[in-house]
């Protein structure tokens, strides 16, 4: 990296730190809606704009916006590389996970290197990637998800985001899964992976090594209620905490053990597969009702053809 290119970082980071450091409790928590109606409410509607022609999914790619999010709640700037270097200068690592329009199962990665990573590293005389990621100080998950069981023409499905920080220098519990991990790999194994609770309204994050209850790391649950009226509402069910370090909380271990009714629960069809009947509307000057008519039509008989072969 260029001289001045890392100076001008570098003072970024010291404005950028002042200027965080220095929000309100009210501030913070404004802006926060204000990102979450941005990216969860705005963005999301332009997405399922595009997915209603294209068949593709309106999934939000929460990566970066999670540190967006971790930087209001913790008052620490990012560094501003893509995909290099830490999430937050202080070190510190952020996760995201997110299902509103998907099927996948989503989860926080953890990228804790190989055993040839390891051998690499040592000749090097450098510490191995887990060992550097356990030196993290804090430890920010976001999950993205809706509030299942509000299914009904009355009542309308918000999309939920929570937040967890974990103390990574304190929390036993979730040292002793991670290091449980390391010492379990074998191969090119190296992802390690916590399953979040979608559409549970608990805290219990899964993985076969162990569980781990994230209840006394929750910072924070809002739901987001997005309305094509474009007018939208932000309603904290767990209130975003006036100091959130240090973190007081810890998370608890406990064995692993399989449970039936734990299968992430997915989103309704109609956020998977939008409806072609909303085309015209979307795209006024490309397409016509009769557009959409004659598809149907088209569809029907195929249908009717077949039936009569059969």
């Amino acid at each position: 990296m260029k001289e001045e290119t890392a100076a001008a970082i570098a003072e970024g980071i010291k404005k950028r730190s002042v200027l965080l450091k220095g929000l309100t409790y009210e501030k913070r928590k404004a802006l926060l809606e204000e990102l979450f109606i941005d990216f969860f409410a705005n963005q999301h509607l332009t997405l399922q704009k595009w997915a209603a022609l294209t068949g593709q999914t309106a999934q939000v790619d929460t990566g970066y916006i999670a540190q967006f999010v971790a930087s209001i709640v913790l008052q620490t700037p990012g560094q501003g590389f893509r995909g290099k270097g830490d999430d937050l200068v202080d070190g510190s690592e952020v996760k995201s996970a997110a299902n509103i329009s998907g099927v996948d199962r989503p989860r926080w990665n953890h990228n804790l290197g190989t055993l040839a990573d390891d051998e690499v590293q040592r000749k090097k005389g450098r510490d191995e990637t887990w060992k550097k990621f356990l030196q993290a100080p804090y430890l920010f998950y976001v999950l993205v998800d809706r509030v299942v069981g509000a299914h009904s023409p009355e009542s309308e499905v918000p999309i939920r985001i929570r937040g967890w920080c974990v103390d990574a220098q304190a929390d036993d519990g979730w040292r002793a899964l991670i290091l449980k991990f390391v010492e379990s790999r074998s191969g090119r194994t190296y992802n390690f992976q916590l399953h979040p609770p979608v559409g549970h309204d608990d805290n219990l994050v899964v993985n076969t090594l162990g569980n781990l209850d994230f209840q006394e790391v929750l910072v924070f649950d809002v739901r987001l209620y997005v309305r094509a009226s474009g007018e939208h509402e932000v309603k904290w069910f767990k209130d975003l905490p006036r100091e959130v370090l240090p973190v007081r909380g810890r998370t608890i271990g406990m064995p692993y053990a399989r449970q039936v009714n734990r299968s992430t629960r997915l989103t309704e069809t109609a956020d998977i597969v939008a409806d072609i009947a909303m085309i015209p509307n979307l795209f006024a000057d490309t397409f016509s009702q009769s557009d959409i008519q004659a598809v149907e039509q088209v569809l029907a008989t195929d249908v009717g053809q077949l039936r009569i072969g059969e």
